[in-house]
C-alpha cells in the first residue's frame, strides 16, 4: 500500500500530529512529508483512519 498527498493539502499538520510515525511537516518545502515508501498491512487501518481525519482529504490511498 501506498500513500499520496494531495496538491491541495493545506498543511494544517493534523497528520503529523495523530500519525508522527506517517507524516512529517517539512517546513522547508512547505509540505507534508511520508515518512514511508511502502505502507505495511499491519498499518492499513492506522492509513484509513488518517485518511480519514484530513481536514481536506488530501491523504489519497494507493493500492
Amino acid at each position: 500500500m501506498k500513500i499520496e498527498i494531495a496538491d491541495y493539502c493545506i498543511r494544517c499538520g493534523i497528520c503529523e500530529d495523530l500519525y508522527p510515525d506517517l507524516f512529517k511537516r517539512n517546513y522547508k518545502d512547505h509540505c507534508i512529508d511520508i515518512l514511508m515508501d511502502e505502507i505495511p498491512d499491519t498499518m492499513a487501518d492506522r492509513v484509513r483512519q488518517a485518511s480519514d481525519d484530513c481536514a481536506v482529504a488530501a491523504i489519497r490511498i494507493k493500492k
